[in-house]
């Protein structure tokens, strides 16, 4: 996949995000943990090979060239108060074709409700496969995405489930 190939599939992500964001994407990395610039969230960064990107509103996008994988972090504000998950999770692969859901199920995040979906779909005809997370707290959605060619998936995928488990909501 080209460098050109995954700034598009970024911005399908933006793009499926703004029909209910308005964000900022600055952050900081300290001792290995993730703050985004919103201050809601703390999340452990994966291993080594994980390089961090700057592309759009995402909080955090980050590539790993070998496997030509991706993982991105975003915060969205919702405007439409009455959206589900499941209705999220539509919105978040709007735009891909021959979509076809492995796995879906409810689960927790750090005592949250969440939509865990794993897929696989075609985007600019590259065939890839993705792993994604739907978090909704009060009026903000949460989306954990990491997506990878088919054949190359499972290769950091664990690094992705590590940062699921580590992430928490900043209580004020």
């Amino acid at each position: 996949m080209s460098y050109f190939s995954i700034k598009k599939t970024l911005l399908w992500l933006s793009i499926a995000s703004l029909l209910y964001i308005s964000g900022c994407a600055t952050f900081e990395i300290k001792e290995g943990v993730f703050f985004p610039s919103n201050g809601k969230y703390t999340v452990s960064m994966p291993g080594k090979g994980w390089e961090p990107l700057k592309i759009g509103k995402e909080d955090i996008v980050l590539w790993y060239k070998q496997h030509h994988a991706m993982i991105a972090i975003i915060s969205s504000e919702i405007e439409n108060k009455g959206l589900s998950l499941e209705m999220l999770n539509r919105h978040l692969f709007l735009g891909m074709t021959n979509k076809e859901i492995i796995s879906k199920e409810s689960v927790l995040v750090d005592n949250q409700s969440a939509l865990h979906t794993i897929l696989e779909g075609k985007m600019d005809n590259n065939k890839l496969k993705f792993d994604a997370y739907i978090i909704r707290m009060g009026d903000t959605v949460y989306d954990l995405v990491y997506w990878a060619p088919c054949d190359s998936f499972e290769d950091v995928r664990s690094d992705f489930e590590h940062m699921v488990m580590s992430f928490r909501f900043v209580k004020n």
